[in-house]
């Protein structure tokens, strides 16, 4: 019978892993790298002082003919010079250091969060990167502050236990056997232990996601009603029940694996080594007598703070080699190379925008087995009002995404002015754009800053302001407690404003025409608006839309599956299954009598229906 192959292991690179982490701490917070390093070589040298020189000098041989007066005056000169490093010790500690951690955590999660705001937008789509950017966050500050401190103890140490070691050789050569055990059975054990909780913790993952979604969504007000009109809430238990079995198993899985390795390390290894050999230096003074007493006395206080010190440097450096693991999210987030950079460099835009074209483009989302595009060409030209129809999943979304430059098209171009869109600056080029997606969000501040998604300067103030006007929405946001100043949302704020959906998809909207863009694209614009709101509203896009400035040009692209749009545009693409079938104006296309003609038949049949109760 075949031997199964054994499953490779990831190769982990734990001491680049480590250097990478420190390196941001000595760029951010170097005093506090030191700071830890100082006062840990404080604490290693009093154990590796007083287990050895301050015992040596009072009680070893060579210390029986020193007078009290003597010891007096050493022991007092030993506690005025220990009361001095304890006073900095305290003052780092309890001063220096919590500032240090905070201000070392926000500088890390900041650079997640930059991070997060720059990598492609395809990750989203991908659990692996959910999994990744969890661990990251979730690990970043308290593994950080483990790693300084396990660095620090195995540095400071290490020095202390050489030296007391090397006293006690000094005094009884044999004794350099008892102390490789504990070494040698670290090294053997000791990485077992940690890949065994490294998987683990790995497993736990996809587990951690769903009880922090449903945590999330038990407690969000935008799911409040759902729960408690359906069984939605019963469905959310058994995912979270889902998640613990699944830890448990997880947990139960490896537990038994770590504890038998686990078990070997910490309670077998050191007592044989440590009170095995206090044992036989015992025998040696009482037994033999070649071992003089005061010589014991220094021989088994080195023992005891020897076992101690390599025990705390086995133990940090088997969790520094820990965490140099878990590491690896954090690196592999931070130095994630997107496809599509938000501070990528290139040509200068030139205005007025004069055409956006799309030759033959096709685009796949990852792990699907079908395009959400197919070789799809269309011409937009400046001063035209475009509606790209189509059903829902026909592929409209997806292209406006594109020509975002969300996305790259999996194969063909989007040109700009005759230049593909990917030798723009990125920045630049989205500068052109002002968009209203379709599944916007409001966030949890002013009506202005929903509005502009940004603080909003003085110069800016009123642009905004009339972006509320033109969407409908502005006599509903003067009537606020605070006016347009108001914040929206009750999240941080019991007297914050909570809009209806119309509402709020009309500041959505306002978004789109304070940024002054050449290139406009309302995705799905009216989804939340009842017919007659949704013909003003189109009213008032169509006009906008029109206002074409010279020097920059005017491109207005519509997003919608329904048609009320498409009869004030000028152009009509029609999508289905992500293929382009039909384009023309609306009464080329009524006249066409094809896909198009159908779709708006059925829908003015429908909005008849809802308004006479008469079928058509």
């Amino acid at each position: 019978m075949a031997k199964k192959p054994k499953e490779k292991k990831d190769n982990i690179p734990v001491l680049r892993n480590l250097r990478y982490m420190l390196g941001i701490v000595w760029k951010n917070e170097p005093f506090y790298l030191i700071g830890t390093i100082l006062t840990t070589a404080t604490n290693a040298f009093f154990w590796a002082f007083f287990s050895v020189v301050f015992m040596r000098y009072l009680f070893g041989d060579t210390g029986i003919d020193r007078t009290f007066s003597e010891a007096t005056v050493f022991v007092w000169s030993v506690a005025l010079v220990e009361c001095l490093l304890v006073a900095f010790q305290m003052w780092f500690w309890e001063m220096h250091a919590p500032l240090s951690r905070i201000r070392l955590q926000y500088t890390i999660h900041r650079m997640l969060f930059d991070k997060a705001s720059n990598v492609d937008i395809a990750c989203y789509e991908t659990p692996s990167f959910y999994s990744t950017y969890t661990m990251a966050a979730n690990e970043a500050g308290d593994r950080v502050q483990q790693i300084v401190r396990q660095v620090a103890v195995c540095l400071a140490f290490s020095v202390s236990a050489i030296f007391t070691v090397a006293t006690m050789i000094s005094m009884a050569w044999w004794s350099i056997l008892f102390v490789l055990l504990p070494l040698v059975g670290n090294w053997l054990f000791g990485p077992r232990v940690n890949r065994l909780f490294y998987e683990r913790d790995q497993k736990h993952i996809p587990f951690q996601r769903r009880y922090d979604y449903v945590n999330r969504t038990a407690f969000l007000q935008k799911y409040a009603g759902e729960m408690r009109m359906t069984s939605l809430f019963s469905l959310l238990t058994d995912t979270y029940g889902d998640a613990y079995d699944g830890s448990c198993r997880n947990i139960d899985d490896t537990s038994k694996k770590i504890v038998f390795w686990a078990r070997i390390r910490n309670m077998i290894l050191y007592p044989l080594a440590f009170e095995g050999m206090l044992l036989v230096v015992a025998y040696m003074t009482i037994v033999h007598k070649v071992i003089p007493l005061g010589d014991f006395v220094v021989l088994s206080s080195a023992i005891m703070s020897a076992g101690t010190m390599i025990r705390f440097v086995t133990d940090n450096a088997t969790n520094l080699n820990k965490n140099g693991l878990f590491i690896e999210n954090l690196k592999k987030f931070l130095t994630y190379e997107p496809t599509i950079p938000e501070d990528q460099t290139g040509r200068e835009v030139t205005l007025p925008v004069q055409t956006i074209e799309l030759r033959d483009v096709s685009f796949r989302y990852i792990g699907q087995d079908r395009d959400a595009l197919s070789h799809v060409n269309m011409t937009l030209k400046s001063g035209e009002k475009v509606a790209v129809v189509g059903f829902n999943g026909s592929g409209k979304s997806t292209l406006v995404k594109l020509i975002m430059r969300l996305y790259d098209p999996t194969e063909g171009v989007i040109l700009l002015n005759g230049v593909d869109i990917r030798e723009y600056d990125l920045t630049e080029y989205r500068k052109l754009i002002g968009a209203a997606f379709q599944d916007f969000a409001m966030f949890s501040a002013s009506v202005l800053e929903n509005v502009m998604l940004s603080r909003v300067p003085e110069d800016r103030r009123e642009a905004a302001i009339a972006a509320l006007r033109e969407s409908g929405v502005l006599e509903k946001a003067e009537s606020l407690e605070h006016g347009v100043d108001t914040r929206l949302t009750r999240e941080f704020d019991e007297k914050g404003a909570v809009l209806s959906g119309g509402e709020n998809q009309k500041i959505a909207v306002a978004r789109a025409f304070a940024k002054a863009s050449p290139v406009v694209i309302l995705d799905e614009p009216s989804s939340a608006l009842d017919p007659i709101a949704e013909y003003m509203m189109y009213e008032t896009i169509m006009r906008l839309c029109s206002e074409c400035d010279p020097e920059k040009g005017k491109i207005a692209i519509i997003i919608s599956h329904r048609l009320s749009s498409a009869a004030l545009s000028d152009h009509v693409y029609m999508l289905q299954d992500g293929k382009l079938i039909e384009h023309g104006t609306h009464r080329e296309l009524l006249a066409l009598n094809g896909a198009y003609a159908e779709m708006f038949r059925k829908q003015a049949e429908a909005y008849l229906v809802e308004e006479t109760g008469v079928s058509a």
